[in-house]
């Protein structure tokens, strides 16, 4: 149970469709014991894991879902800061809507850490991620001076159907990820007229 409890916590409480919660959300792990003695740790490794992939499926399998989006928030003082921002990022309905629009307005991102009190960022050590590799484009306070920011690069990360996204928040070690999707008019018209 304590088990089951640590993967849930790295995995499927890490998932944002809505923010909402249902009914019928539950995870169960069964054992017979069948297998016979087991490395736990080992267990426990391949168990997160294929636990963090049906997450990311459930991400992507939301309701009017048209985009998994992965967020990372790195340069944290704590863990439980690093996960409460990206709570509130992947939670935000404005960054889930301007995802699905590929709208490059890296301004609700600053306004989901803002938000989050117990956490206070300062705007000159906040940087915005936006995509992997060599195509990946940030948005910080000494960009948006220079006014280097490629808008229509990030518009075109944003139309991916995996959007990836990192939020710097200081000089802190520690980082936490999370799963969502967008919010789309395919997630209005199926919850709009939804009877039980």
């Amino acid at each position: 149970q304590k088990m089951l409890q640590r993967v849930v916590n790295r995995s499927f409480n890490r998932v944002s469709i809505d923010s909402d919660t249902s009914t019928s959300d539950t995870v169960i792990i069964l054992a017979n014991g069948l297998a016979g003695p087991v490395d736990a740790e080992k267990f426990e490794t391949a168990f997160t894991n294929s636990a963090v992939q049906l997450a990311k499926e459930i991400a992507h399998d939301g309701e009017g879902s048209t985009k998994l989006i992965e967020l990372t928030v790195s340069g944290a003082e704590s863990q439980q800061m690093a996960l409460q921002i990206a709570k509130s990022i992947i939670n935000s309905p404005l960054v889930k809507t301007a995802i699905h629009g590929a709208d490059p307005n890296w301004g609700r991102f600053v306004m989901a850490v803002g938000k989050v009190f117990e956490y206070p960022v300062l705007l000159d050590d906040l940087s915005i991620h936006f995509g992997k590799g060599s195509q990946r484009q940030k948005v910080n306070a000494e960009s948006l001076d220079a006014d280097t920011v490629n808008l229509d690069a990030i518009s075109k990360l944003l139309n991916k159907k995996e959007v990836h996204v990192e939020v710097v928040v200081g000089n802190g070690e520690c980082s936490e990820t999370v799963w969502g999707c967008d919010l789309s008019k395919g997630y209005i018209e199926e919850n709009a007229f939804y009877t039980t």
